[in-house]
């Protein structure tokens, strides 16, 4: 049985994760296809934990890493929200 410090620490783990990507999103120039990458790595992570929870994880993490593309792709050097190159 899983103790409540040990599912504290797996929620701060998968919390940590998610900032992670959040901040491969606004900070960095890594191409899409490698922050996608990422994104379904923590999607894979999660699911092992959670097998029930795909619909949470589309919900929370999935919605809200597609709006940071959305809202900051005019700043990113890779393109618009959908990783097509501007110009």
């Amino acid at each position: 049985m899983t103790s409540e410090a040990d599912r504290r620490r797996a929620l701060a783990d998968l919390a940590r994760e998610a900032d992670r990507i959040v901040h491969l999103i606004l900070h960095s120039d890594l191409p899409r296809v490698d922050v996608e990458i990422e994104i379904a790595t923590f999607r894979e992570r999660c699911l092992r934990r959670y097998p029930d929870g795909e619909d949470l994880f589309e919900m929370i993490y999935a919605s809200r890493f597609e709006r940071l593309w959305e809202q900051w792709s005019d700043e990113r050097p890779d393109g618009d929200a959908r990783g097509k190159p501007r110009g």
